[in-house]
């Protein structure tokens, strides 16, 4: 099963018995066996009837649209819920259980600091140079591991302060680490002002759109948090299981730019949004193709684990 990435303006996709067909101005390119598709990752200048929509359903084919220079435009299609009926029904318990879910969040918030203060503290070895303020870093981060292990936590606000003195610290941290002339000074979304904030911006959408397939995979509603609560169009326990893989996110972008895989001149800005030319798109996908299998992985493991939660939970 494989995910096929088309961002060419122009191109059209059609589909012709058991095969997606692609066009760009009117002539056919290649087909791509349905079965064989997973997903399919487009751009804003492809293509597509309504009845391709429906064959994607029908085959199991989730598919995202993602729009570099306007990310409030992004849009997804994705795989059915799966599972037994009755897994959902006690999730929805799990969510009125406050308790069930500030234990959850702290779990899932540990691990994220956990691995954002392991990723710094490699970082530390290979950049002396900025010791000082990885050092900082480190010791703030520390501090809000410290206090959700002595349960200083007692409401999901306080975890949430907690997360955020966390994340300031750490960003301040990691855009240090980058050149100058990627102009990144601090995470910025929506629009992403500079080549280090696009790339994060576009690998977190990316991975959201693989957490709720696997999510549904695992019989979940994608939409039902505890760390992040039910918001009307957002996919809250997808963003939970994101948390997780967000420093392990972080790395890859860096090194993509610490091995030069891209670099400043690889971007163009549009409206003050800073988004990849056609080269690096090409260069970001075929590292985000290898890449994604590791990511998939972990995210099939937490899908299946938090299953496994709510089958578990027996309130009291």
């Amino acid at each position: 099963m494989q995910t096929l990435f088309l961002e060419k303006k122009d191109t059209e996709l059609r589909v012709q018995r058991a095969c997606l067909l692609i066009y760009h101005q009117g002539k056919k390119l290649s087909s791509r066996p349905l079965k064989d598709l997973r997903r399919v990752v487009v751009g804003p200048g492809v293509a597509l009837s309504a009845g391709v929509l429906g064959v994607f359903g029908q085959w199991g084919i989730a598919m995202l649209v993602v729009n570099h220079r306007f990310p409030e435009r992004t849009a997804s299609v994705h795989v059915p819920l799966q599972g037994d009926t009755q897994r959902r029904i006690k999730q929805y318990a799990c969510y009125q259980d406050e308790a069930f879910r500030l234990m959850q969040a702290k779990r899932l918030l540990f691990l994220k600091l956990t691995r954002q203060f392991q990723f710094l503290s490699r970082l530390k070895q290979q950049r002396p140079e900025h010791r000082r303020v990885l050092t900082k870093a480190l010791s703030i981060i520390r501090a809000m591991l410290n206090k959700i292990s002595a349960n200083q936590c007692s409401s999901l606000a306080v975890l949430r302060g907690a997360e955020g003195a966390a994340a300031a610290a750490y960003f301040e941290a990691f855009s240090i680490l980058f050149p100058p002339a990627l102009g990144f000074q601090s995470r910025r979304r929506r629009p992403p002002p500079d080549p280090v904030n696009a790339c994060l911006s576009l690998t977190y959408t990316l991975l959201l759109h693989e957490a709720v397939n696997a999510l549904h995979s695992a019989g979940l509603d994608s939409s039902i948090g505890c760390l992040h609560d039910v918001c009307y169009q957002r996919d809250s326990l997808a963003c939970d299981v994101l948390e997780l893989l967000r420093p392990g996110a972080d790395a890859w972008v860096y090194g993509l730019f610490n091995c030069r895989t891209l670099r400043a001149e690889d971007f163009s800005w549009h409206d003050s949004a800073c988004e990849l030319h056609a080269a690096g798109k090409q260069r970001f996908y075929q590292a985000w193709h290898q890449q994604v299998r590791v990511f998939r992985r972990l995210l099939r493991r937490y899908a299946r684990i938090a299953a496994q939660e709510v089958e578990a939970y027996e309130p009291e």
